[in-house]
């Protein structure tokens, strides 16, 4: 697992080598360490292992999932869009704190090699792969599947249209989408640190300016959409910057006042109550997908008062669950434990190469007789011993594993 040394509080931290955890780095065996942080990280990714394997079961919003299985649970689908309220901004929001603590450490030519060989290579080598494997993945599903649902479906009539008309698909990121921000969002981070930028002291001092700061994400969320979807384009969005960015400059903001947590700590529970009574009328407004969707290529509206309300709910619950996350990952996950640092190392391979295997898995089952609970349970636990199988044998200890952990020799 990766670890580095907690930071002193200040300003001005003292320079010296330090890993990187917005995504997995080298292991070093000091004694000082935040644990909770790299296990928040290894967390929110293994969680999208979790949501993609979910969608396929998750009414309504399996309408717009590639695998869509005949059996689904509103329940799911609850599960699915509470954690995506928070799992990306976790994510930006600890890849920002340890971006900042790069470059403190390491100065801005440190930074900027790492990010090439945690972020631009492992982008650059796995694209062509993955985009590889998920075509073929599709044209299995079309050609197993009786009688395909959903989205499937509808690629399988466009797929024969389009040939018949010499189109093509359009290009996207797909789930590494993430990536392509992260690179984004280093050469921006690149760009302002040559600037003397004001601290932000006076914020975290006044608990009404902090209660009213969820309000900055409304922009992004406005622009786009209600429900966050994923920027898969490889034209850069302006409200990925507008919401994840914020929450990549929170975690910029947050090195160096790691203290500032303890003052939540008593309201821990207090918060996860109202997320949760929040989310009742957050999930009650979502507007509601349907096949009519691949017809007129037209996302499902609200009226524009409850837009304004769905995106209040939404900007509020996504800050209140990600510093939930937080609290709750300080206080269980700051130990060190042999597992724990496994699953940190191993987390950032099992997120490259999940999609395609979940997508199988899914195709498979659709017309099993199997229900709905054994689907879902065989689609994680064989997604996950799979990757963890190759992860072990084909990546820990090889030079795979070297560019996304950093180079360790073996036990």
């Amino acid at each position: 697992m990766s670890t580095v040394e907690m930071p002193p509080n200040g300003p001005n931290p003292p320079l010296g080598p330090t890993p990187d955890l917005s995504l997995p780095g080298p292991r070093h065996h000091e004694s000082n360490r935040i644990h909770y942080l790299d296990n928040m990280r290894a967390m929110a990714m293994l969680l999208g292992v979790f949501l993609h394997a979910a969608l396929a079961y998750a009414e309504p919003s399996k309408i717009v999932w590639l695998a869509t299985d005949p059996q689904s649970s509103v329940f799911v689908d609850a599960s699915f869009s509470f954690i995506h309220l928070f799992r990306m901004g976790l994510f930006f929001l600890i890849s920002g704190y340890f971006a900042r603590l790069l470059i403190q450490r390491k100065g801005v030519k440190g930074f900027l090699w790492n990010r090439v060989v945690r972020i631009v290579l492992p982008f650059v080598v796995f694209y062509p792969f993955l985009l590889a494997l998920l075509i073929a993945v599709i044209v299995f599903a079309v050609s197993y599947l009786s009688h395909p649902l959903g989205l499937i479906g509808f690629i399988a009539k466009q797929s024969k249209e389009n040939a018949q008309a010499g189109q093509t698909q359009s290009w996207s990121t797909m789930h590494l989408w993430f990536l392509y921000y992260l690179i984004l969002l280093a050469v921006l981070t690149v760009i302002l640190s040559r600037f003397r930028l004001p601290r932000l002291d006076w914020l975290f001092r006044r608990p009404w300016l902090v209660a009213l700061s969820p309000l900055v994400l409304l922009p992004g969320v406005l622009l786009g959409g209600i429900g966050i979807s994923t920027p898969e384009s490889f034209l850069p969005q302006l409200w990925p910057f507008l919401f994840y960015g914020i929450f990549y400059w929170t975690g910029w903001q947050y090195f160096g006042r790691e203290d500032c947590l303890a003052g939540f700590r008593p309201w821990t529970w207090g918060i996860a109550l109202v997320s949760f009574v929040l989310f009742v009328p957050y999930y009650w407004l979502l507007p509601k997908v349907d096949a009519s969707i691949f017809e007129t290529g037209a996302l499902p509206t609200l009226s524009p008062g409850l837009t304004i309300v769905e995106s209040v709910l939404t900007v509020y619950l996504s800050t209140l669950l990600t510093l939930l996350s937080l609290l709750i990952g300080q206080q269980y996950l700051s130990n060190r434990s042999p597992a724990l640092r496994m699953m940190s190392d191993a987390s950032y391979w099992i997120y490259l190469v999940h999609l395609p295997v979940v997508y199988f898995l899914q195709t498979i089952l659709i017309e099993t007789p199997l229900g709905l609970v054994p689907k879902l349970v065989l689609v994680n636990l064989g997604t996950f011993l799979f990757c963890m199988a190759t992860y072990l044998v084909f990546v820990r200890y090889t030079p795979i594993g070297w560019m996304l952990n950093g180079k360790r020799s073996f036990p």
